[in-house]
This record gives C-alpha cells, structure tokens and sequence, in this order.
C-alpha cells in the first residue's frame, strides 16, 4: 500500500470492543474508496475475538499489541504507520455515515489550509447533534463536572455551560466553525502536523489528550473547526462521570496537561473575545 500515494488514514484503536469494532467496521467498508484511502485499527491488547474479526478484512490494515497502552500511545501508533496525506482517528463505537470521506476532507483541507484540526458531526444513537464541540476549561471544570451539588454555585454552573458551549445554536451557526477542541472521537488533521507535534501526548493515558492536542495546534497559530460534512453516529457511554479507577486517570492528565502549559483557559476563543 504504501507504493502508492494515500490521501487518507482513518485510525481506530479498540480494546475488548468486538461487537463496536464490528459495527463501525461494516459501516465503513462500503464507504471508503480502498483504492486511495485506508483504514488502520490498532489493538491495546484485545482477548475477544478482535483479531479473528480483522483476519476477515485484509483490506484493513491491523496491527495487535501486547497490552492496553491507553488512547494516546495507541493512537500514536496508528499515526506512525499511517501512509496518508491527512490523518482522522475515530471511536470503535462509531458508525460511519457519509460515503467518501476522503474528498470531503481533502476538499475541506483545501479550503481551509489554516486548519490545525477538523472535527466532523457526531450525531447521538437516535440521530441528533452529540456535543462534540469544547471550549478549553479552567482549571477546577473536570471535578466540578463530577459533582452535581457544585451546580448550585452560580460561577460553576457558568463555567460548566461555558465548556460545553450551550450558549450555541449549532443549526444556525457558521459550518465550518471555529472552536477550541473537538472530541477525539473523531479528530482529522494533516500527516505533517501531526509529525511536526510528535502525536499525542504519550503521558496521558485516558482522557484530555484531544484538547492537550489542540492546545498545540493553537500554540502553531492554527485554526481548529467543527464542520457537518460528515456524519458520524458515535455510541457513547460515558465512562468517567463517577470515581473510579479510571477517572482517576483522567483527572490525573489534566493536571499534567495544565501543568505542561501552564493552564489552557487563556487559550480559548472566549478568553481572546
């Protein structure tokens, strides 16, 4: 495959997800024109019939690893392989919708050649808008955000609404837009940028690596978007609203990422405006 010029890398990385991994693979196998594009899934180290399913697809390029390295590394990983002009991750708990995408971010590349990254529509199970779209936060909005009596504290409650940008009628707005971040369930951006920022923080396991990303787009002097020229059914379930384990490890790389850049909140649109 890499003979031959590849416009784009679609990275998915998985973990004991096979029937996801199934479904999001289905969806695209009918939309993505194999002759100019590929699709890569990485493996933290699935036992569940993961590899059997890919060994039925060697149109896709499948690369299994030893353990679960976390969505960073992974996706790292993935980057490192990938042949493609531009690069897009996406969540095994997606279904892909729009034929082509390869164009469509090409064209979308195109026209927007200030683009750090692009984060296409992701649209809940029943088909409506899923709030993909972030402004970069303060510093207490990841616990806060866990706990519900916190609510009742008017500049929590506006902080809160402020992130997760409420204020905004969506159907009315500019499309492309310019956000801060955009959910690393679907993150596009060139094969070039993503050299240029050595990928993902590896240091961060689970969890804000999509905005420490974008955070250093910003840094370059770049543009992230929110665009709806593709859509994307994302099947989410949040894993980290309560403390366990796991959110633990969120929380633990935001504290990292405000830490590398001294807070992020002074680099959001809202905070230039």
């Amino acid at each position: 495959m890499s003979a031959r010029p590849v416009r784009l890398s679609i990275i998915i990385i998985t973990w004991n997800e096979l029937e996801n991994l199934r479904r999001c693979i289905d969806s695209l196998l009918d939309k993505v024109d194999f002759e100019k594009d590929e699709v890569i899934v990485v493996d933290n180290g699935s036992s569940d019939g993961s590899a059997e399913l890919m060994a039925q697809h060697p149109q896709i390029r499948y690369f299994p690893l030893d353990r679960n390295y976390g969505v960073g590394p992974a996706r790292n990983r993935g980057l490192f392989l990938a042949h493609g002009e531009y690069c897009m991750t996406l969540d095994n708990d997606t279904i892909f919708l729009t034929q082509d995408p390869g164009t469509i971010v090409e064209d979308f590349f195109n026209a927007h050649p200030d683009t750090g990254v692009v984060g296409f529509q992701l649209l809940n199970v029943d088909r409506t808008r899923q709030d993909s779209t972030r402004r970069f936060p303060r510093f207490y909005q990841p616990i806060a955000a866990r706990i519900a009596a916190s609510r009742k504290l008017k500049f929590v409650n506006d902080e809160l609404e402020r992130h997760l940008m409420t204020d905004v009628r969506f159907d009315e707005a500019s499309d492309p837009m310019e956000v801060d971040y955009v959910l690393g369930a679907n993150q596009t951006f060139t094969k070039k940028i993503a050299t240029l920022l050595m990928g993902y923080d590896d240091q961060i396991f689970f969890g804000p690596e999509d905005a420490e990303f974008c955070v250093r787009t910003h840094k370059l002097g770049l543009r992230n978007y929110y665009c709806r020229s593709i859509s994307i059914v994302h099947d989410y379930k949040r894993r980290t609203r309560k403390f366990s384990k796991l959110t633990i490890k969120h929380l633990a790389g935001f504290a990292y990422m405000l830490k590398k850049h001294g807070g992020i909140y002074r680099y959001s649109l809202s905070a230039r405006s």
